[in-house]
């Protein structure tokens, strides 16, 4: 327990500890009743105002929420640079709650795959949040499943490129003879294809939803990359706001299999030049090789 203006902890208490920010008392309290469902301790639940000289002070915790709704500019780019921060030196696992319209400026402060960032979440999608973060020791956070593991990508064009391959975790399988031998083919290929293309194939996949429902045939990574396909085709730089409407699923979803994706090298983060609170999500070099590798393929099906 906290005694009343000592910043120290009982550690005697064998209990996981809880931080908690938010900008409503709605939202506070909602991670305080969940936090508390789990059989967790609250070290405290304060204002977003509060945040940055709390953590600066906090000796230990398991766990920070963040819950915020409106964008408080620097404060709260502040706020999300220390939970990056304290995620990255595995000082505390992070929970961020906030509103759609803050995607692009959260996800420019936290990659961090010990932060779940998610997009107005309901009370049991952050129930199974803050479940998920107390099921891992720290050091040891991972999303469910080998399919949400990094993976070590094949040899392309002579080169290798690498995720943060899982130990044991074998090479994926696949024929890429058509990749480009170097980047200046790679570039000669995005000029000659059709954006046209992928747009059908974007499209077809859209109609079969309508008939089907999106549930069935959910494939957010694809929607992702096809997507930036057609934007590296034009020349187009996509925020990470646009590319979770593409993903076709909702939005913290989207975010998660983003992180994926970049984790294991088919997209990267780019900084936006003209706005230091946003990032753009493109294409890897080994994705666009391999995304080329593809249609030139299914051109070639389509010719025979």
């Amino acid at each position: 327990m906290e005694r009343a203006g000592a910043q120290w902890m009982d550690y005697r208490d064998d209990d996981p500890t809880v931080l908690i920010f938010g900008d409503t008392e709605t939202g506070i309290a909602a991670a305080r009743e969940t936090a508390v469902a789990h059989g967790t301790r609250i070290v405290a639940a304060l204002p977003i105002a509060d945040a940055a000289e709390r953590l600066d002070s906090q000796i230990a915790v398991d766990i920070v929420i963040v819950d915020v709704t409106v964008d408080h500019g620097r404060l709260l780019d502040q706020l999300l640079r220390r939970i990056e921060y304290g995620a990255s030196n595995d000082r505390f696992a992070g929970i961020v709650a906030i509103a759609p319209e803050l995607i692009d400026v959260s996800a420019a402060q936290i990659e961090h795959p010990h932060i779940s960032l998610m997009v107005s979440p309901d009370r049991q999608a952050l129930s199974d949040a803050v479940g998920d973060r107390l099921l891992r020791p720290q050091l040891q956070f991972r999303e469910d499943g080998p399919e949400m593991l990094p993976m070590r990508l094949p040899v392309v064009g002579g080169r290798e490129d690498h995720g943060h391959a899982a130990s044991g975790q074998g090479e994926i399988a696949a024929d890429f003879s058509d990749v480009p031998e170097s980047f200046t083919a790679l570039a000669d290929g995005m000029r000659n294809l059709d954006p046209a293309v992928i747009r059908g194939i974007i499209r077809a996949r859209r109609l079969r939803n309508e008939f089907f429902g999106g549930g069935l045939f959910a494939d957010p990574a694809w929607d992702i990359l096809l997507d930036l396909m057609v934007a590296k085709v034009e020349q187009r730089s996509v925020a990470v706001s646009s590319l979770c409407i593409a993903a076709a699923v909702p939005a913290t979803t989207a975010l998660r299999w983003i992180k994926q994706l970049t984790d294991m090298g088919l997209l990267r983060r780019v900084a936006d030049p003209q706005d230091g609170r946003r990032v753009f999500i493109e294409l890897s070099d080994a994705a666009s090789e391999r995304l080329m590798a593809y249609f030139n393929a299914l051109i070639r099906g389509r010719q025979n």
